[in-house]
């Protein structure tokens, strides 16, 4: 008998033992900051986030391929420090993960979400004319540099530093005179990671009003008007010299003429020219002016030119 109420005063003892861990098992205090973190960086990097909780609890991710977490002590203050290491999203997409902590009965849940890497460019693609260039800005939190898979893509410069701002120029080194856009693709590598820029260069052929066999400067000046030899209004006179040629249009009525020097004397599609030119035509274009130009075409007794203010010429050959 007296073994008996000693075995219940024991699973007594051992009842209220249980029921008091029990009770200190639940938070006094748990919370979490931050709450969610939905456009996390898609370059590696550590999250912070802070665990306020009086008892032990434990964490979990829902996914967990793409973070990794390091827990450190807990403060006087029952702050735990959790570093959330975030792996690069080189992907095409966002991805997500839930973390999931748990003390006593009570649970808190926190939002991740990973941009990719490419977000942090200033635009999805590069698009290229002529063979002028573009400049994109580029700063990212790591050092990285720049090559391309094609030799008509050109850049300067092709490396930068962690945090630093870098405007690179991207050209063409050549005219694409094919009647289709052309691509390729920029590569800026990490260590360990890279983003993929697309690259597309039109067609560099006259289109519009521009590609007619219409002798005339299109977006004269780069104003955006039109000077087109009209027959019935206009001359037009062509100068060959040893080294040049001249052509003029000429408004005799109005006492207008366009001087344009400099022209070769056989157009080789591509080449480069470089450009006299005098005009009262247009009292908004300067008088006289220097230009380099490109030959995108030649035909019959027409050559169409481009310069780097996109003004086109078509010239008498």
């Amino acid at each position: 008998m007296k073994r008996f109420l000693l075995l219940s005063a024991l699973a007594l003892a051992a009842f209220v033992s249980c029921k008091t861990e029990n009770k200190l098992a639940e938070p006094g205090v748990f919370k979490v900051t931050p709450r969610s973190a939905n456009a996390e960086s898609g370059f590696a990097h550590a999250l912070s986030v802070n665990v306020t909780c009086d008892v032990d609890f434990k964490y979990s991710l829902k996914d967990g391929s793409w973070i990794t977490i390091e827990a450190g002590a807990k403060n006087a203050k029952n702050v735990t420090e959790l570093s959330l290491n975030l792996a690069a999203n080189d992907g095409d997409a966002v991805r997500s993960d839930i973390l999931t902590l748990q003390a006593g009965s009570q649970k808190l849940t926190v939002e991740i979400g990973q941009k990719t890497m490419a977000s942090a460019l200033p635009s999805s693609q590069i698009s290229l004319k002529y063979v002028f260039p573009t400049t994109l800005a580029l700063n990212f939190p790591q050092d990285w540099t720049l090559s391309s898979k094609d030799s008509w893509v050109a850049f300067e410069p092709s490396e930068g530093a962690a945090g630093a701002n870098v405007r690179v120029a991207v050209k063409a080194t050549e005219l694409n005179l094919a009647e289709s856009s052309r691509s390729s693709e920029l590569t800026i590598s990490f260590d360990g990671s890279s983003i993929a820029v697309p690259v597309i260069q039109e067609s560099s052929l006259p289109t519009g009003a521009f590609a007619e066999k219409a002798y005339g400067l299109y977006n004269f000046g780069g104003l955006g008007g039109n000077v087109v030899y009209d027959p019935l209004k206009h001359q037009t006179n062509l100068v060959k010299r040893s080294e040049e040629s001249l052509f003029r249009l000429v408004w005799p009525s109005n006492g207008k003429m366009v001087e344009i020097g400099g022209l070769p004397l056989a157009y080789e599609p591509s080449g480069q020219v470089h450009l006299v030119i005098y005009q009262n035509w247009n009292e908004s274009v300067a008088f006289w002016t220097e230009k380099d130009a490109w030959v995108l075409k030649a035909e019959d007794s027409y050559a169409w030119l481009i310069d780097s203010d996109l003004c086109g010429y078509v010239v008498k050959k």
